[in-house]
């Protein structure tokens, strides 16, 4: 190339860059402008506007697909979301009450032409007053003719004015080496390939980039930038009597060039596999009660579910919800050598790369640690700037996906102990209550896939922690032995109080958390646990048969 034509290229790049830029600040721009504008004349015709916001979430994202070697698809796409927030009445009473709020999100064209972007603006605006207005109404009739709620708080709080500028994302720096993250899955799904035990096996990466842009009649200006890369490896087998058994192996990092190296992979899908041969032939444990282990993932999960929910604040606003520790704050909830922080401001908590880092919620408040539990004692709840009877204030965790209604959420839950045992004496422990309780073994949870709760009042307020690898601890001391078809399940209050020690090594879980406001991203850190008594119940299974023909490339 002749130094005219790569001066010509530099100048193209350099110019397209810039329009890019000025693009992502140009939005920002029509946002302010047109929310002004809009505000000022819907507040002009109906006095009872008082607060309105918009968002706007900016995502690109790149996927790559393996199964067994071969590559699936690869695609990238980028599109904005966006959602209007209003609020017609008082910060006392508003259309929010008791309502699911809905926001009548839209897309936003990636376009930077004013007019196409603010016609876009004004129609999804147009629909969201209209149905605030409709809710409003509902709201001020059944306070007419209902009872009085439990909860007299406001259904709104002022909140600081913020002002925060992240600078334009730059695209070409960010976008992932396609080739080099392709030939890692290929090997990685190729490996699972090898077992013939296995029915499937998937290599799979999403790198995500979001910038995203709040404003409001509050006068806060956010722009904040944030990208996560998950890889994921996941296969599954069936044993005969048709019980399918998976294994997942996920890896997260805020840049595909932070995930492990390859040969780290390759040993823990080498594991992985030879696992799920180990499932298909282990036995299928019985409904149990007695002592178990968690380890720090499966700990992390059960503090996730059955803890974490029932601290979001705003879901105490409901006179439907369980309420379980909304009057205990000053009370102890957990024995006193563990405390509870959930904290939102970090990206590593020790040497684990924890999911749930952001720098502002979507209501626009800064992010905050807030210390929960500290000793075992309840010290507060996770709030958004709904307060609820006793606690005004968001701390800055109000969440939701893209073109949600901002829910109190968790962040990255992090659990630690002032008391902690070592991983063998955390098993002694074990084995001597499973001798005391005349048992002859108990259980280790070793991993799980996730979990689920339930905290309303309508149906009993249970937990089911769904494990994907446990172990029975025999007393007489013979080796653990791998089970399957095991759920763990209970209620929370009287497993609370059957946490009897912690050990001094912490592991982390990374996931995606779904609840009312849409799936957002999260983290539990938490030391393994010792439970003087667990309940678990058998899994459900299928009872379809193992495929007729052998996999077409075994059968040559």
């Amino acid at each position: 190339m002749s130094l005219y034509l790569r001066l010509f290229s530099i100048f193209i790049i350099i110019t397209y860059c810039s329009s890019v830029a000025r693009g992502q600040d140009k939005l920002m721009g029509l946002l302010s402008k047109e929310l002004a504008r809009e505000f000022a004349q819907l507040k002009a015709a109906d006095e009872r506007l008082y607060y309105m916001s918009y968002r706007v979430d900016d995502i690109t994202t790149y996927t790559i697909r393996t199964s067994f070697g071969a590559v699936l698809n690869i695609d990238s796409t980028r599109y904005r979301i966006f959602t209007p927030a209003l609020r017609l009445g008082s910060y006392q009473l508003d259309n929010t009450h008791n309502s699911s709020f809905n926001q009548f999100p839209g897309s936003v064209p990636l376009s930077d032409d004013a007019d196409i972007v603010t016609l876009a603006l004004w129609k999804n605006t147009d629909n969201a007053y209209k149905n605030a207005v409709q809710v409003y109404e509902q709201v001020i009739t059944n306070k007419k003719i209902k009872v009085a709620e439990e909860d007299t708080a406001a259904d709104f709080s002022i909140a600081k004015k913020v002002s925060y500028y992240d600078k334009p994302v730059n695209y070409d720096q960010l976008r992932p080496d396609i080739e080099a993250i392709k030939q890692n899955l290929v090997a990685y799904s190729g490996l699972l390939k090898q077992n013939p035990d296995l029915l499937a096996g998937a290599a799979i990466l999403e790198f995500k980039i979001t910038r995203k842009y709040f404003t409001d009649t509050e006068g806060s200006s956010i722009i904040e930038n944030a990208t996560s890369a998950w890889q994921s490896v996941y296969s599954y087998t069936k044993a005969n009597d048709g019980m399918e058994l998976p294994l997942f192996r996920m890896y997260f990092a805020y840049n595909p060039k932070e995930l492990p190296a390859r040969d780290s992979v390759l040993k823990d899908i080498k594991a992985m596999s030879a696992k799920l041969s180990a499932l298909r032939t282990a036995p299928v444990a019985d409904p149990f009660v007695g002592p178990a282990i968690l380890s720090g993932r499966a700990a992390g999960v059960f503090f996730h579910e059955i803890f974490g929910h029932r601290l979001e604040g705003k879901r105490m606003k409901s006179d439907f919800d369980g309420h379980t520790f909304k009057n205990k704050v000053g009370t102890e909830v957990l024995p006193s050598f563990l405390s509870i922080t959930l904290d939102p401001t970090v990206k590593k908590v020790g040497a684990a790369t924890v999911n749930g880092f952001y720098r502002f919620d979507d209501e626009g408040v800064e992010a905050q640690k807030v210390d929960v539990v500290q000793e075992g004692i309840l010290r507060g709840f996770l709030m958004t700037r709904t307060p609820i009877n006793g606690v005004t204030g968001s701390n800055g965790h109000a969440r939701t996906a893209p073109g949600g209604t901002p829910e109190s959420r968790q962040s990255n839950l992090i659990v630690t102990s002032t008391a902690p045992k070592t991983a063998a004496e955390l098993k002694d422990l074990l084995r001597a209550e499973i001798k005391r309780q005349g048992k002859a073994y108990g259980y280790y949870f070793e991993d799980v896939q996730g979990g689920f709760t339930s905290i309303g009042r309508t149906t009993p307020n249970a937990f089911n922690v769904m494990p994907t690898e446990v172990y029975r601890v025999y007393a007489d001391g013979r080796p653990d032995e791998l089970v399957r078809g095991v759920d763990l399940i209970g209620t929370p209050l009287s497993m609370f109080r059957r946490i009897i020690a912690a050990d001094n090594e912490t592991a982390t879980f990374n996931g995606m958390c779904g609840s009312g406001s849409g799936w957002v991203p999260v983290s539990a850190t938490a030391p393994s646990i010792f439970v003087d008594l667990i309940e678990t119940q058998k899994k459900s299974k299928s009872n379809e048969r193992l495929p007729v023909l052998p996999r077409p490339d075994l059968d040559k």
